[in-house]
């Protein structure tokens, strides 16, 4: 199973690229484990907050944690505001 993982902002600045592909057959395919696996040394480091990273599953925002699908896209990208 693959997922699209797209980097926004900061998060694209700290991870050093703006999409890569994973293949989560082998892990558990739920979005709270994905993110720990690829933001995880980010957060450690300080890099990252993990209050500061917004998360989407096909482009809907979400703060719950779900199971994902073959063919999912799943971006990562700071809190935002506007004015």
């Amino acid at each position: 199973m693959k997922v699209t993982v797209l980097f926004f902002g900061k998060v694209a600045d700290v991870m050093g690229e703006r999409q890569r592909v994973f293949d989560l057959s082998d892990t558990s395919a739920r979005l709270f484990d994905l993110r720990h696996s690829v933001l995880e040394p980010a957060f450690a480091s300080g890099a990252l907050e993990v209050q500061r990273v917004l998360m989407s599953v096909n482009q809907a925002l979400t703060h719950e944690d779900r199971a994902l699908q073959d063919g999912d896209e799943v971006a990562f990208f700071p809190v935002f505001s506007g004015g």
